[in-house]
């Protein structure tokens, strides 16, 4: 009698409809626990599916699903982190992991789905629903987000039916009143508060960083910092120049896009992300001050100095400045290698060798000539001695030449070419360094002299291939030495003949780059990020000329370097 008991108990359970209401579905979690991860989620996904086709979606189901999806968000997680945490695992393992948590987003979207659209209420149940609704909206856009930024994952761009999803909903939201009520998407694993406009916010910043040759731990990080700095951002309905950034148009199944003057429309939306930059600042502030990620509640897993220097990337990409330096010069289709040099010590080099080929080229040429007509006006030939002047003038132009071949360079297949820089297509590998606002040196060859450029643009084209749009900061860059005038002191030193080395510091390098501000020629230097330090006074040498300058505002800043106007002081003799 007790197993019958028992046999039929069960059949009732497996029988029973876990979305019938909360308590079924808390019920059912319960005895879906005994099952592995995957397992636990493919028995949500076939629940899930039954909701599709129902005769009525009542409040109770909404509740129900409420429930399951809550309780299985830590299976879900730790399925999402297997494929976060093994990025080189095998192609066959990465599949179905993808396929699995996409799948499970689609579903519980379309699960969500009927809930959204349903006009037809139960009068004793409107009220109940109204109280839900920012909750289901905000849930929704929460699963959209996640195929967006899985997609990314692979160098994907999303299919227009999740843009479309996304404006809708947030729409929606607008609509019922709801777009910025606050509360927790998942109580029981966070309670910080979040809201549609939050959600909204996450997805759209998220999508501006498919640009950038960022990896899928990167992205993972700008995803989770974003569910923190999204309050910073605020969506609104009219354009405001010289504060808003980015819109996007709900009425369209598009992304984000950058505004490059006053537009309006209304269903536009705008943001800006000043106060996201200023909550930024403070935060790489405190890292550099030593403070650790995961006390700033940038993850476990954020680890220094690769969590400061992504951050820093951020800034570059979001920052409404750079946004309006990106020259937009038409281009023409080429074929052709250019040679780069990077990392800012090997670029000041490359510079100064151009530099002194050039001195002495120009020393080879006059000194040696006015000799030997000096000759031939006292002698009336070419004496041994202006002979061997001449000789160790072109040995140190050879000299010069050869180290210039010698600098330890890269080659970039240029696809286009504009007066203000090019487009190149690199492949990944060899590459992970290449970033925006990274500075470069580039040449056609090895008898042309270097320019600076820095990144401007940079699109994943595929798993492989990386297309980095470059702009030309000058033609002419003079490579320059830089002495601090405000009391820097090294450490004592001596050798054994007693030569006391205290107050004497090393010279540091720069580049001097001419730049016109304002229709007027600005004196500027490029300089370390390290050196930089508004009102710092240095001594300058440039091509044998001698100048005092004092470090006046900054032009723009990179990952490791600062680009800023000086004022010139005086100039030595």
């Amino acid at each position: 009698m007790l197993k019958l008991f028992e046999s039929i108990s069960g059949l009732v359970k497996r029988d029973a409809d876990p979305l019938a209401d909360a308590r079924a579905a808390n019920q059912w979690i319960k005895d879906i626990s005994h099952e592995d991860l995957g397992g636990r989620l493919a028995a949500v996904r076939t629940q899930l599916v039954t909701l599709v086709g129902r005769p009525a979606y009542r409040l109770e189901n909404l509740q129900a699903l409420f429930v399951i999806d809550e309780k299985i968000q830590l299976t879900y997680l730790q399925v999402c982190q297997q494929y976060v945490q093994n990025p080189r695992a095998g192609k066959a393992i990465e599949e179905k992991l993808w396929n699995d948590i996409i799948g499970f987003s689609r579903d519980m979207l379309a699960a969500y789905q009927p809930f959204v659209v349903n006009e037809d209420l139960a009068p004793e149940e409107a009220n109940g629903f109204r109280q839900v609704t920012a909750l289901m909206l905000a849930r929704a856009l929460h699963y959209v987000g996640i195929q967006v930024k899985w997609h990314f994952f692979r160098f994907q761009t999303p299919p227009s039916q999740l843009w479309s999803a996304t404006n809708h909903l947030f729409r929606l939201a607008e609509i019922s009143g709801v777009d910025s009520d606050p509360f927790p998407l998942y109580p029981s694993q966070d309670a910080n508060p979040t809201s549609c406009a939050d959600e909204f916010i996450r997805i759209q910043m998220l999508a501006t960083l498919n640009n950038g040759n960022f990896s899928l731990r990167q992205f993972d990080w700008a995803d989770r910092w974003l569910t923190n700095w999204s309050r910073h951002v605020q969506v609104e309905r009219k354009c405001r120049e010289h504060v808003h950034q980015f819109c996007v148009d709900l009425a369209e199944p598009t992304g984000p896009a950058k505004i490059h003057g006053f537009i309006e429309g209304e269903m536009l939306r705008f943001w800006g992300v000043g106060e996201l930059l200023a909550e930024m600042g403070r935060t790489m502030h405190q890292l550099e001050g030593g403070d650790s990620p995961a006390r700033l509640g940038l993850g476990d897993d954020a680890r220094m100095p690769a969590c400061l220097d992504f951050m820093r990337q951020l800034e570059i990409l979001w920052s409404r400045e750079r946004n309006q330096q990106l020259s937009r010069d038409e281009r023409t289709q080429v074929s052709k290698l250019v040679q780069v040099v990077s990392g800012l010590d090997h670029i000041f080099s490359a510079i100064r060798f151009d530099d002194e080929r050039a001195m002495a080229r120009a020393s080879a040429r006059s000194t040696p000539d006015s000799d030997e007509v000096m000759d031939m006006k006292l002698y009336g030939y070419i004496t041994e001695r202006t002979k061997q002047k001449v000789a160790a003038m072109q040995s140190r132009h050879y000299a010069y030449g050869s180290k210039v071949k010698e600098i330890e360079h890269g080659e970039w297949v240029v696809e286009n070419q504009s007066t203000g820089g090019f487009g190149a297509v690199l492949p990944l590998n060899g590459h992970d360094w290449v970033r925006l606002g990274v500075l470069l040196a580039v040449r056609n060859d090895a008898n042309s002299n270097w320019m600076l450029a820095v990144t401007r643009r940079l699109n994943r084209i595929d798993a492989e291939h990386l297309y980095a749009g470059v702009q030309i900061l000058t033609p002419t860059p003079v490579a320059a030495s830089l002495k601090s005038m405000d009391g820097e002191r090294q450490s004592t030193m001596s050798i054994d003949g007693g030569v006391d080395t205290l107050g004497l510091t090393a010279p540091k390098s720069a580049l001097y780059v001419p730049y016109i501000g304002d229709g007027k020629r600005v004196n500027s230097l490029l300089i370390h990020a390290s050196d930089y330090a508004p009102g710092k006074v240095y001594q300058v040498v440039a091509r044998d000329k001698v100048f005092m300058v004092r470090i006046s505002e900054t032009l723009e800043k990179g990952p490791d370097w600062v680009w800023a106007a000086v004022e010139v002081l005086r100039r030595d003799v």
